[in-house]
């Protein structure tokens, strides 16, 4: 479902589509006046959680901040084809 909504909305080259909002709309915090929307990247970190899902570590290329998400087992294998992509 998730690579399918990814795509439809042509978002590929983040991994936005997978984090919770706020998280995927949020401004990062700069300094300067050119603010921009966090473009979220797999850190390298994942977890296996409860109920066949996997925890997320992202990263923000922009200002570095991390957050964690969970996507469902299946959702991840589809996932780590995406990330030779970004």
């Amino acid at each position: 479902m998730l690579a399918v909504r990814a795509k439809s909305l042509n978002i590929m080259a983040n991994l936005n589509f997978i984090m919770p909002y706020p998280l995927n709309e949020e401004h990062c915090n700069r300094k300067d006046n050119n603010k921009v929307v966090h473009s979220w990247q797999p850190s390298g970190q994942s977890r296996a959680m409860i109920n066949n899902n996997v925890a997320i570590e992202c990263v923000c290329k922009h200002c570095g901040k991390r957050e964690w998400t969970t996507v469902t087992r299946i959702e991840y294998v589809m996932l780590q084809d995406h990330w030779l992509d970004l």
